[in-house]
């Protein structure tokens, strides 16, 4: 038997020693965490060991020579018994379950643990990459406590495959994006409401929606805004209702919302701008969910902008949890250069996302939320 003791900065980088030097029938005999270095038992960095053990391979009881070679007997007190392969498979299962048991310990310990020192090397700069581009940080644990339970441990080590599997693992959590469909036949008007706090781009993201379906796909629609707040912004939507041809109702009761909704039956789609509300004022928020209410939209876009403070957000998100929110959209890409905040959007609403923004120009600035290219932007070292 070939016992050796591995050393190494985290105990998952000495497994991994341990796996690929003795390989896979290696058998944990002991491990422990201890401090190198310092002084008087100060300050020492904190140093892992494993303790390992492999069986080196037995040579036959019996052989037929080889050309210029003698045959070895082994003595009849070396050869094994029944009762000892039993019990040598028997120890062969303990010592299986004992490093299950281990690996569980481990991974419960990042469970437990904020020092991002239990992952391995690689995985600890990837977790850097993502808490730098703001995903939320128990996200980010989650995230690479999952790529380490998937990746082979011969590869922890290969900073592009723990890529690639980091990037997997995020594209299942932002999932398909849901953009606006008119490939079911029969599915007859669609109405879409748009919603969302102020100053993030209402007014602007759907008159590059209406731009879009009208011109480029030539569907019919129609939009109506109940955003009377802003002088401006009902101007600001009769303005581009006319240089694209678009008929535009401006609204300012429930009832008048659904009855403008109903002269328009004859439409593919139906976009409808609301209000920018606070989310702190809770007054705003009923007048809003009486205006859906009375809207009955066949789906209800929440609009966030991608500049807006982590913290903010998640008020913001909260603030419309009473709302059947159905989609995500991200606007003013351009204007940040970190884009995490959606991923921590799209994991706390397990909402899809539809559509990105990434300028002010009519309607070329709008596009489908591509969820590659945003995992790129979100692992991006920066």
């Amino acid at each position: 038997m070939r016992v050796k003791r591995y050393v190494a900065d985290t105990l998952q980088d000495a497994m991994i020693k341990v796996k690929m030097d003795m390989g896979k029938d290696a058998v944990i005999l002991h491990t422990r965490k201890f401090k190198e270095g310092g002084f008087l038992g100060l300050f020492g960095k904190v140093m892992f060991e494993v303790t390992a053990a492999v069986e080196d391979a037995p040579m036959p009881a019996t052989a037929s020579p080889e050309p210029g070679r003698s045959s070895v007997i082994l003595p009849q007190s070396l050869a094994a018994s029944d009762d000892e392969d039993a019990e040598i498979k028997t120890g062969l299962r303990e010592d299986i379950q004992e490093m299950k048991l281990m690996i569980n310990e481990m991974l419960n310990q990042m469970d437990s643990s904020n020092d991002v020192k239990v992952f391995p090397k690689t995985l600890q700069r990837y977790h850097q990459i993502l808490v730098d581009n703001e995903v939320d940080d128990r996200l980010t644990k989650k995230i690479i406590k999952e790529v380490f339970k998937q990746l082979p441990h011969e590869d922890a080590s290969d900073s592009d495959v723990v890529r690639d599997f980091l990037e997997q693992q995020i594209l299942k959590l932002l999932k398909k994006p849901k953009p606006i469909s008119f490939k079911r036949r029969g599915l007859g008007m669609q109405s879409i409401a748009l919603v969302g706090p102020t100053g993030v781009g209402k007014t602007t993201t759907i008159a590059k929606m209406a731009a879009t379906f009208s011109i480029v796909d030539k569907k019919k629609i129609a939009l109506i805004t109940a955003d009377t707040y802003r002088v401006a912004a009902v101007e600001q939507l009769k303005t581009y209702g006319e240089i694209i041809g678009v008929p535009v109702d401006v609204v300012y009761t429930p009832p008048e919302l659904s009855n403008a909704i109903s002269r328009h039956t004859d439409k593919d789609l139906v976009l409808i701008d609301t209000a920018g509300r606070s989310h702190k004022n809770n007054e705003q928020m009923v007048e809003l969910k009486s205006f859906l209410d009375a809207a009955e939209p066949s789906d209800i876009f929440l609009v966030l902008s991608a500049t807006t403070k982590y913290k903010d957000m998640l008020e913001i998100v909260d603030s419309y949890s009473d709302i059947p929110i159905t989609r995500l959209v991200f606007t003013k890409l351009d204007e940040t250069s970190t884009f995490g905040l959606i991923l921590n959007v799209v994991s706390r609403t397990q909402k899809c996302l539809s559509y990105v923004t990434v300028g002010q120009n009519v309607p070329d600035d709008i596009e489908i939320a591509d969820p590659v290219k945003i995992v790129k932007m979100i692992t991006r070292e920066r």
